[in-house]
């Protein structure tokens, strides 16, 4: 079969597909039927209406677009799994939606004032893929999220070395609003209020012909090409008012900074601070944000639009400042745990990178203690426990807690280390035989931890070995084993010994050292498929399998993605 018939063969049925079929397949994949990229293929399909498309029509339709529809298909974009992929992230949505720890901001009306209820979570990949659960388009001011892209403007507009003669790049490790300044008086980084104010003031004095609200409009432009224009930009003139009346830190500081090293080309204080101010109301929404993520993951050109944006160069200088600043007197700790490049405003929005991959944003107003959103950090460190999003995750040794890749097809990377396990036991490979030999004895624990074996117990243990294995155990040395197992738990349980299970658990801690994740998730994936041999997944199996994940040192947050898709599949029967 030829490449163009493969891909006809993804949508078609007898022969023939629809406009329909073929639209639900494009957006299965987690593209917009508005992508730029499919701009004229859509277009060649809505002419056709309800017209049955045969193999000739089809690849006339498509033979202009042909790669980024090939792309589409054939599922070779930078999530595979896309459908699996939004079912484990709104799982996560649910579960941090539960957390009402955290309060609004109150130093102003609007922000004390907003429904602390509001939960919102987008994510857009570098390939377009967009996702959105809960309030993603209710306008929220960005307040301190502007922070870095107003010094990525400064970058663009003033150049490096004039943007640093007056803002430094070091991370302050004190409050958002402290008044300390680098040894040279400069302020320590674009995050914090000193340093974001004498941004403003950068970009304020290279536009002396322009007014405030004239520069803040030109932010706003970018904003709209980094959001690939998905929505308008708004300004909050209530805000405006609001944080103009409660800016006496803010001018303080502002004073200080003109006091101390001099404004560039001595712009007006005022401009300059009306400049800070402004851009901290402008209002977006989170599914905008987003994609603005998204640009700034995919080197500054957005997934949804193809437009260059920003120089990657800029980009690179953005998310190291977001990396070491982003997360106001929180940020040490935000990339010990979470590990990727980040924005918070006290209006509760969260903007994230995870370079190369997508970007996310949430929003809900309730704050900890640093003044970021509690919801959207929450989200933020469950994502990373469960898929390889932390910036060192590619450091693990082999040993990543065996989290989901959503670069790589689960399903196929199964496979695959599946056939590496067969191919290297066909030559008697000492590490494999260790792994086949830890996946009989898991499964026969298991089972043996409800009592007796049975006749169909030992059968279904036979099948999954042969499953995964590739090779059909021997029926007699099977049984021979389980019973030998099964007479020494009813000898260890008159002499209140270790069960078998028990001794499982020892045992897998013990190989641990020289186990990878592909062997870790294998012994795993055995012992999950005897619980759930029976249709379902009780309490006790699931406490042995928690048991079992974390002998293996396999995130708790892995097993629950694994559990979430039996009950779906099982759901879908």
């Amino acid at each position: 079969m030829d490449r163009m018939s493969h891909l006809f063969a993804i949508v078609e049925n007898n022969g023939y597909t629809t406009t329909e079929t073929f639209r639900k397949e494009i957006q299965s994949t987690g593209i917009s039927l508005d992508d730029f990229r499919i701009k004229g293929t859509m277009a060649k399909l809505s002419s056709l209406g309800d017209q049955p498309i045969g193999y000739d029509l089809f690849a006339k339709i498509i033979g202009e677009e042909l790669i980024i529809v090939n792309k589409i298909l054939s599922r070779k974009l930078v999530i595979p799994d896309w459908l699996e992929f939004c079912s484990d992230i709104n799982m996560v949505f649910n579960e941090v939606a539960l957390e009402t720890d955290g309060a609004n901001a109150d130093y102003i009306p609007i922000l004390r004032d907003a429904d602390p209820e509001k939960w919102g979570a987008a994510l857009c990949t570098v390939d377009g893929q967009r996702i959105g659960l809960g309030d993603i388009d209710v306008y929220h001011s960005i307040q301190s999220v502007c922070k870095p892209l107003n010094y990525a403007h400064a970058l663009t507009n003033e150049g490096i070395n004039f943007t640093h003669k007056f803002v430094g790049v070091e991370p302050s490790g004190r409050r958002f609003n402290d008044l300390t300044m680098l040894t040279d008086a400069r302020p320590y980084n674009p995050c914090v209020n000193a340093g974001a104010i004498m941004t403003a003031g950068i970009i304020a004095s290279g536009s002396p012909n322009l007014n405030a609200r004239e520069i803040t409009q030109e932010i706003m432009n970018l904003w709209s090409k980094l959001c690939g224009y998905s929505a308008e930009v708004l300004f909050s003139e209530e805000t405006m008012n609001s944080e103009r009346d409660t800016a006496d830190t803010n001018f303080a500081i502002a004073y200080l900074l003109r006091g101390q090293t001099g404004l560039p080309r001595g712009v007006d204080l005022q401009k300059m601070m009306e400049v800070y101010l402004s851009c901290c109301s402008i209002e977006m929404t989170t599914r905008m944000l987003s994609v603005a993520a998204a640009t700034l993951a995919n080197g500054g050109v957005c997934p949804i639009t193809g437009e260059q944006v920003l120089t990657t160069d800029i980009v690179k200088k953005t998310l190291s400042i977001m990396q070491m600043a982003g997360m106001y007197d929180n940020a040490g700790a935000f990339v010990l745990e979470v590990g990727l490049p980040a924005k918070s405003g006290v209006a509760g929005a969260l903007l994230v990178v995870v370079p190369n991959l997508m970007g996310f944003a949430t929003f809900s107003p309730r704050l900890d203690e640093f003044g970021n959103s509690v919801r959207g950090v929450s989200f933020c460190r469950q994502l990373v426990e469960r898929f390889t999003f932390h910036m060192y995750d590619s450091l693990s040794g082999g040993r990543s807690g065996c989290k989901h890749d959503p670069r790589a097809s689960q399903k196929n990377r199964k496979k695959s280390d599946m056939s590496d396990l067969r191919w290297a036991l066909s030559y008697g490979d000492l590490y494999a035989a260790k792994v086949r030999d830890l996946i009989l004895e898991c499964m026969i624990s298991v089972s043996l931890a409800d009592g007796e074996l049975e006749e169909t117990e030992i059968k279904i243990i036979g099948d999954i070995y042969t499953e995964i294995l590739g090779v059909q155990p021997n029926n007699s040395e099977l049984k021979s084993i389980a019973t030998s197992k099964q007479e020494r738990a009813a000898e260890a349980t008159k002499l209140g010994l270790n069960t078998p299970f028990q001794d499982l658990i020892e045992i897998l801690k013990t190989e641990l050292p020289v186990l990878d994740d592909n062997a870790c998730e294998m012994i795993l994936e055995a012992a999950f498929r005897i619980a759930c041999a029976d249709g379902e997944v009780e309490v006790e199996e699931e406490q042995m399998l928690e048991a079992i994940a974390d002998a293996l040192d396999v995130n708790k947050r892995v097993l629950e993605l694994e559990i979430s898709l039996f009950k779906r599949q099982l759901a879908a029967k």
